[in-house]
């Protein structure tokens, strides 16, 4: 029996409904050696500045049960090194590519997302409106992140929007009191899908110094231990919204990953759990593959938001 496994996020076609969650698999390099890449239906990579970032000093990184936490601090190489020397490798090995962009003003992000399409260093692009260090300074003292502004989140996106004709992917955050109506307003400014959920803020402490473990003090918590509130969150919002929900938050195997598409996924992306399994995110495409085989769906679209309630 052959399956059907693409999926549509605007006018772009995936050949697949995998991906990997940016900030977890750089730009591709290390992981080919893995496997083929573009076997995938996208490679999202790591966050885009208009200038380098060092990111956070160290520590950054800390174990937690069942997740970590991180606060790297969006280091990356910056856009023109990106399209210099990163995007090449990607176009060459024959990769869909997300690009997640940051700004710490509007105005950042539509100039990133004009230099993208101008340079074809996408196929989609997605929003990251979801970090704690994004602020835009005429209303910092408003609210802590954009993601939590319904209203704000309605401006980027417009914004956005009107500099690009890629398909344009907002990534909320978890870290609200309801994320349906920053995905609502998303979808009515112009978004062509949502990504959902970025990291959970967190903190650790050493018990014997009395100090955070991590330089930062709280980071984004990721791993196993968000997935129930992750996948909360996308039922949520996929019961509320018509465009497109990519799913992520704790994926570590097949099983995970058609759980996100029976609560109304479309696409799911792999994210904290290739650090410790490379080829999880094909481990994940080929379990889907025969989930859809062993239930006789024909098309891996059958199964999304399939959930039945009794």
């Amino acid at each position: 029996m052959s399956v059907s496994l693409m999926v549509k996020i605007g006018n772009l076609t995936l050949k697949n409904p995998v991906t990997v969650a940016s900030g977890t698999f750089g730009y591709g390099e290390e992981f080919s050696e893995y496997f083929d890449i573009s076997q995938l239906g996208a490679i999202t990579v790591k966050s885009l500045t208009l200038k380098p970032r060092l990111g956070n000093p160290p520590p950054r990184i800390v174990e937690t049960p069942a997740g970590m936490l991180n606060a790297i601090g969006l280091q990356n190489v910056g856009i023109e090194k990106y399209l210099k020397e990163k995007l090449p490798f990607l176009r060459d090995k024959g990769c869909t590519i997300i690009a997640n962009i940051y700004g710490t003003n509007l105005e950042e992000y539509q100039l990133l997302a004009e230099m993208l399409e101008k340079e074809n260093g996408a196929d989609a692009i997605e929003v990251n409106l979801s970090c704690p260090n994004v602020h835009d300074p005429r209303f910092r003292n408003k609210c802590p992140l954009i993601a939590q502004s319904p209203e704000w989140v309605g401006r980027y996106t417009a914004s956005v929007r009107e500099k690009t004709s890629l398909p344009l992917i907002i990534k909320l955050s978890p870290n609200v009191t309801d994320i349906i109506e920053p995905a609502i307003s998303a979808e009515k400014s112009g978004a062509d899908a949502v990504s959902l959920v970025n990291t959970f803020l967190g903190m650790s402490i050493d018990i014997r110094t009395r100090r955070p473990k991590l330089k930062n003090i709280v980071g984004g918590l990721s791993g196993p231990c968000i997935r129930p509130i992750a996948l909360r969150m996308v039922w949520e919002v996929s019961k509320a919204v018509n465009i497109p929900v990519i799913g992520m938050g704790g994926i570590c195997n097949p099983e995970d990953a058609i759980e996100f598409l029976i609560a109304g996924a479309k696409v799911v992306a792999v994210g904290s759990y290739v650090f410790r399994d490379p080829y999880a995110p094909i481990r994940v495409l080929k379990g889907i593959e025969q989930y859809c085989i062993e239930h006789g769906a024909k098309d891996v679209n059958e199964i999304v938001g399939s959930l039945v309630i009794q």
